[in-house]
């Protein structure tokens, strides 16, 4: 079986995100991306601190981390076949955790702006001809070949894995984005960078904020009930 070699560009997230249609409620994962053009009497409204926006790039760093290594590699992030087939087996909890991962991974290394020759990518044994489990395979092929590269632009010191440091380096000037010098960024100041990733750590840390909300309210529930319990 031979295929004419052809070149493919792939827009931000598509392959990963098309593969599968992720049900888990939105607690489990991070917002979808709002757009910044709001009303012009509200640009200047902080929207996140400049120190909670690091702290989330941090814990979305350890979310990927999964080992603790203090590394994030390709099997760490080389998850959609785990995903899965964890949608009949695991249990809910590991199920959500799963599901965040997958998420995350999508909108961090799943950004390609080059040409990829997909024949190519899929040709595995370098014989010029897609056997048939190569074509079966071409598109797990792609993503894992996309997750590479994404993973090897954050590698600066070419170790095959990626650094706190390396995955937060985005952040190293943050605050040349805050020009009224408050500590925080605003959808104005937001403007000015062209970072999806700023973005990103932005809206994983209002996620953040959203889940330790949703926990705080359901221990309280659990110790108002035991509290009802306990004087019946």
């Amino acid at each position: 079986m031979k295929f004419k070699t052809f070149f493919i560009f792939l827009p931000i997230g598509a392959l990963l995100v098309s593969s599968i249609t992720l049900t888990a409620q939105e607690r489990d994962r991070p917002a979808p991306a709002r757009s910044l053009s709001v009303n012009s009497s509200f640009s200047s409204f902080p929207i996140a601190e400049i120190e909670a926006i690091r702290e989330a790039s941090k814990e979305t760093f350890n979310i990927l981390d999964v080992d603790d290594s203090g590394s994030i590699t390709l099997e760490e992030i080389d998850i959609l076949a785990e995903l899965i087939e964890g949608e009949d087996t695991l249990p809910t909890e590991k199920l959500a955790e799963l599901r965040q991962r997958t998420n995350i991974v999508s909108r961090t290394f799943m950004h390609v702006e080059e040409e990829i020759d997909r024949f190519d990518v899929a040709d595995t044994d370098r014989d010029g001809t897609l056997s048939e489990s190569e074509f079966d395979d071409q598109e797990a092929a792609l993503r894992t070949h996309i997750l590479q590269l994404n993973l090897d632009s954050f590698d600066k010191d070419k170790n095959g894995g990626v650094e706190l440091g390396e995955f937060t380096a985005h952040l190293d000037n943050v605050e040349d984005l805050d020009t009224d010098g408050d500590g925080s960024l605003s959808r104005a100041e937001l403007r000015e960078s062209t970072d999806h990733r700023v973005l990103q750590d932005i809206r994983m840390t209002h996620w953040q904020n959203q889940v330790r909300a949703e926990r705080r309210a359901a221990e309280q529930a659990r110790s108002e009930e035991t509290q009802k319990k306990d004087s019946r």
